[in-house]
């Protein structure tokens, strides 16, 4: 029940991550796209993940916005290109021996955004190496 309680947490945080635009957005159509996944704690911990996540987000050259943690049970990390437009948000929950984390891309521009699914894709990818290592 704690897990819920604190994966609803971030999902209402969520709002507090997006950007000033996001709220013309919810009227219009946009692109959404997420992937979520989940490995062994001893594999992939809460801070590799968010780690990794920093990582391949600057590397698609998205400037971060918001970075919470909260040691063994949450870590939250948004982020988006300096031109506005879209946005990336990853969660990281531990979740009894697991880590379970959620990637977010959205593009405010567009519906069925290829640009979105690429940034899911890259991060979410990223994270299942790290786990692998």
């Amino acid at each position: 029940m704690k897990s819920l309680k604190l994966a609803g947490l971030a999902l209402a945080g969520c709002a507090l991550c997006l950007p000033a635009s996001a709220s013309w957005a919810a009227a219009s159509k946009f692109g959404l796209e997420y992937r979520v996944e989940r490995s062994a704690a001893a594999k992939l911990s809460l801070s590799t993940c968010i780690d990794t996540a920093k990582r391949e987000s600057a590397a698609l050259g998205y400037a971060a916005a918001v970075e919470n943690r909260y040691p063994g049970q949450l870590a939250v990390f948004a982020s988006g290109p300096n031109a506005g437009g879209a946005s990336l948000i990853v969660y990281c929950i531990a979740v009894d021996q697991k880590t379970a984390f959620v990637v977010q891309a959205i593009d405010y521009n567009r519906p069925q955004s290829p640009a979105a699914a690429r940034v899911a894709d890259k991060v979410h990818g990223a994270i299942l190496a790290a786990a692998r290592r």
